[in-house]
């Protein structure tokens, strides 16, 4: 990656049945590459290097239980598992690879009536570090 200046995100592919959660991890891997500094963003056709790849899955399990039930849980954690591939613009080699895994949670909390939304915020927050994790990867050496 040491002749790397420049880099494209691709749009990551969705093996998952979490609609938007692959647009979500480009948004955030886009945003952290902006960010860390180390790499310009450049169209397809002017970057040294491509990052693609997919969300693989999303694993949803339980971290506490109510005390008063402890068949409902009253956190779950989300991991979002990311595959990702770094390829060479000019000859199509691949640079390198990888796969991530990130977590987020949110409380299962029917007064409120938000599961939905802090299950959703989770998956972002989930999304957000893993992209942060494969930006990581690829500046340091």
């Amino acid at each position: 990656m040491q002749k790397v200046n420049s880099v494209c995100v691709n749009m990551f592919a969705n093996k998952t049945l979490y609609p938007n959660v692959a647009m979500q991890l480009t948004t955030a891997l886009t945003e952290s590459v902006q960010r860390d500094g180390a790499f310009r963003l450049a169209s397809p056709s002017l970057c040294d290097a491509v990052v693609s790849g997919y969300v693989s899955s999303v694993t949803s399990g339980s971290l506490r239980t109510n005390s008063l039930n402890t068949y409902l849980s009253s956190e779950i954690g989300l991991t979002v598992h990311v595959s990702y591939t770094v390829t060479e613009t000019a000859t199509g080699r691949v640079l390198t690879r990888g796969e991530v895994a990130a977590e987020g949670s949110y409380f299962n909390d029917d007064a409120n009536g938000n599961v939905q939304t802090a299950r959703d915020s989770a998956l972002s927050y989930a999304t957000r570090l893993a992209a942060e994790e494969i930006v990581q990867r690829l500046t340091i050496p």
